[in-house]
Order: C-alpha cells, then sequence, then structure tokens
C-alpha cells in the first residue's frame, strides 16, 4: 500500500467528503477517487459507500482506518528522525559573540575561514557575557568570544587573543580634553556616561573608581552603544 494512498483513505475517512478531502490535501476531487479506487483493488474490498448525498464507511473501512493512522504516523516519525539525523550529520561550529565583536578583525577571520570551508556552517549567536556563558553551560555553544577583566574566574578552558583598555571619551572642548594623560582620579566631580549591558564592565569600573577614592556618579547608562 503506498503511503499517500493511505493519507487520502484517512483523509476522506475524517471528512466523508470528497470535496473537504481534496482541499484539505491541495489535490483535485478525481485524484481523490483514482486513489480510493486504486486502493480498493489492491485490497479487493469496498472501503465506502457512495451516493449523492453522502459517503459512508464500510466495515472493511472501519477496520482498516485506525491501522491506517498508525503507519502514516510510524511514516512521518521515521522521515523526521531521518532528517534529524542528516542535520546533525552536518558539520558545523556554533559561535557566541558579544554584540561590539563586529569592530574586531575575528569577524574578517571567521569570514574568511568560511569561504575557505563552504561546506562547513557557521551559526553565530549574539549577547552579552551571562547570556553567551549559560548557553555555554547547555551545551548550545562550540565556543565564544567575551570580554573578561582582571581577577575574573571561569569554569571554562579559555585563552586570550587580544587585550584592550579602557579609555575616557571627551568633547574636546572640555577643559580636561587638554591634558595629555588623564588619572582616574581626575574624573571624581564628572558624570559618566556609561555602557550597561556587561555587568563585569560596569562594575570593573565601579570598582576602580572606588580605588582611585571615589564613587562615579552615573547620569546615563544604556546597553545600546548608540544611545551613548
Amino acid at each position: 500500500m503506498e503511503i499517500n494512498k493511505l493519507k487520502t483513505f484517512v483523509g476522506l475517512a475524517s471528512t466523508l467528503s470528497f470535496s473537504k478531502t481534496a482541499a484539505n490535501l491541495f489535490i483535485n476531487q478525481s485524484s481523490v477517487s483514482k486513489q480510493i479506487k486504486s486502493l480498493e483493488r489492491e485490497l479487493n474490498c469496498e472501503l465506502f459507500i457512495r451516493s449523492k448525498r453522502q459517503v459512508r464507511m464500510t466495515e472493511y473501512a472501519k477496520i482498516l482506518f485506525p491501522a491506517a493512522q498508525k503507519i502514516i504516523k510510524l511514516n512521518d516519525q521515521a522521515l523526521s528522525d531521518l532528517r534529524n539525523c542528516l542535520q546533525d550529520r552536518d558539520d558545523k561550529i556554533i559561535i557566541g559573540v558579544l554584540p561590539t565583536f563586529w569592530n574586531y578583525s575575528f569577524f574578517d577571520q571567521i569570514s574568511n575561514f568560511k569561504r575557505q570551508n563552504p561546506n562547513l556552517r557557521i551559526i553565530i549567536k549574539e549577547g552579552e557575557i551571562n547570556y553567551l556563558t549559560n548557553l555555554f553551560q547547555q551545551g548550545k555553544l562550540d565556543f565564544a568570544f567575551v570580554r573578561t577583566t582582571y581577577g575574573y574566574k571561569s569554569d571554562f578552558e579559555e585563552f586570550t587573543v587580544d587585550h584592550e583598555s579602557f579609555c575616557a571619551c571627551l568633547n574636546y572642548e572640555y577643559p580636561l580634553a587638554t591634558k595629555k594623560s588623564l588619572k582616574l582620579a581626575d574624573l571624581k566631580n564628572e558624570n559618566f556616561v556609561f555602557y550597561s549591558g556587561e555587568e563585569m564592565l560596569y562594575h570593573t569600573v565601579f570598582d576602580l573608581c572606588r580605588e582611585s577614592g571615589f564613587e562615579p556618579q552615573f547620569s546615563f547608562a544604556s546597553h545600546n552603544i548608540k544611545s551613548i
């Protein structure tokens, strides 16, 4: 028995209407009729009693109906399992990155690597460090580019690929902007505009200011770098 014939049979047994079955299966009524007749010839029994006013299932159809439903379900499950298996066989790397990742050379390197390995799927998940850490703990990332600070403790295997420094961004007309260098203590009376997207950075700056003898005053903090 062909699976398509069984699906048409189950469709007609459920609706008892050739027109509704055709619409549900996206085929025409003549195709429904042909498949049912073909199945009846194959089984050597009448499955439906047709009249101008109604369609009724025969006793044979009532016996076949639950078995046909099980066969269709098993068929669909087998195809789904096979697709999942084939998908899992695909070579892929899942990378976690920070929202500012696109400003670094690593992005170009990954793009070049992808061009050199066209059969490799590279999936990129973007988020802040807490989000990426949770994904990593769940085994949903192969590796991640994150930002850490001095003294940061991690349960993961890690290595340093680059270093960054903090800097103060000032309007060029501001008095402090004329100085050749700044100490953090020079900013003790200033209002800070700061990126709050990463808790680690936020608390690190707060701790550094405290070590310099003051608590920073944040007049504006945002996780959106464009707003800043």
